[in-house]
């Protein structure tokens, strides 16, 4: 099967999206399928060329375009419908929806949509808080439009149900669950080739890992930190990122006086990565709004047998088997996240048991072998019905 993928945001920048959409070809690839990526070149990249075929196979098509309002690229004509001659199966990616716009009602071929999140505002940028009264007028106007362009797709599918369920967009339109997957061989190679192992955890080590943006939650764990350092003083968190809020976490920090508890990592390695993963107790994800539908995060963490303490948000919670491989609190919450945290330090054997149950799940319900059939699946639906 010839298969075209269209995504707002591609290689080589990072994020769920672009991880998603290059993991997917990948493991569509290694079933014998052909698939291309159409992109912006955005954010714009001095190293990224127009075209060219990543070392998985995938060939990229990279537009030049400009990103209007941070997150409505626009390629300005560039792309045109000739460019998905010859292909079985058009698979949009949203949001933005500027490819989906471009295709909807427009082509011959079975279109397919993933629908990763809703638009939403985060409450703060800059630790600002955003005026309420501009957040339904915004989302409210921009989910109108999604459900319009979704109703012209023949397959929309996105992560999990209990996102669906509760998106102002999604419980209106037709649609299916499938899981995101994840590659663990490149895990196992690294952790071989640093020599770690899940017994050499520290039971006093946390690990935070993301943006650090508004959507991100990292604050509210701060804010949990004195609650935890007063039941186990030798506590170390580690923060592994950068972004807008670091200005304020940091400001945080200094009001708790913990600066001597918390390390800052910026960036890090994979091989970093896995590390800290593998030394670390439990990794936190207090994400608290709908920008985060999955959290990927949360499988790397349990790839790398280590338990997730998750907010309890719409998909996010979908991911771990609750109390089996991690904790689930309640969102913007940081003396529940506190109480969650202090539970796993009493007990690190406990949390090393989540994360070999973690690890069971991502090699299973989340391998990319099992979930590529799933899609394909549902390329076979929509070329029926596009055939009827």
């Amino acid at each position: 099967m010839k298969i075209v993928m269209l995504s707002p945001y591609f290689y080589p920048h990072t994020g769920g999206t672009e991880k998603y959409v290059r993991d997917l070809a990948t493991a569509m690839i290694q079933e014998g399928h052909e698939v291309a990526v159409i992109t912006n070149n955005l954010p714009k990249s001095k190293n990224a060329p127009a075209h060219e075929t990543l070392p998985e196979g995938i060939k990229v098509i990279r537009l030049d375009a400009v990103d209007l309002f941070s997150y409505l690229p626009t390629s300005f004509g560039q792309f045109n419908l000739k460019m998905l001659e010859g292909y079985d199966i058009v698979h949009v990616h949203v949001p933005a929806f500027s490819f989906l716009r471009s295709v909807a009602g427009k082509i011959k071929q079975p279109l397919v949509v993933t629908y990763h999140c809703d638009v939403t505002i985060s409450e703060k940028y800059f630790g600002v808080p955003v005026p309420p009264w501009s957040v339904p007028l915004f989302e409210g106007s921009n989910n109108a439009y999604a459900r319009t362009l979704l109703a012209k797709a023949d397959m929309v599918y996105n992560t999990t149900e209990t996102y669906a369920e509760t998106s102002p967009v999604l419980k209106h339109v037709p649609h299916r669950s499938i899981p995101i997957g994840y590659f663990y061989d490149k895990v196992d190679e690294t952790q071989k080739k640093i020599g770690m192992t899940p017994d050499k955890k520290n039971p006093r080590q946390l690990l935070f890992l993301g943006r650090l943006a508004g959507n991100k939650g990292c604050d509210y764990l701060v804010k949990a930190m004195p609650k935890v350092l007063e039941k186990f003083p030798d506590t170390k968190l580690i923060i592994c990122g950068d972004g807008e809020e670091k200005a304020h976490i940091l400001d945080l920090v200094t009001q708790f006086n913990i600066g001597q508890s918390i390390t800052f990592l910026g960036t890090a390695t994979f091989e970093k990565l896995i590390e800290l993963y593998y030394t670390s107790i439990a990794y936190v994800f207090p994400s608290i709004n709908r920008l985060e539908a999955f959290g990927i995060v949360q499988l790397e963490a349990m790839a790398n047998y280590t338990a997730v303490i998750s907010s309890d948000i719409p998909g996010p919670n979908a991911v771990m088997e609750v109390g089996k491989s991690g904790l689930l609190v309640p969102k913007q919450n940081p003396d529940a996240l506190a109480n969650a945290i202090i539970e796993l330090l009493r007990d690190p054997e406990r949390a090393k048991a989540m994360g070999r149950r973690g690890r069971e799940l991502v090699e299973t319900k989340y391998n990319w072998k099992t979930i590529v059939k799933q899609v394909v699946g549902l390329y076979q639906e929509a070329l029926a019905k596009k055939t009827k």
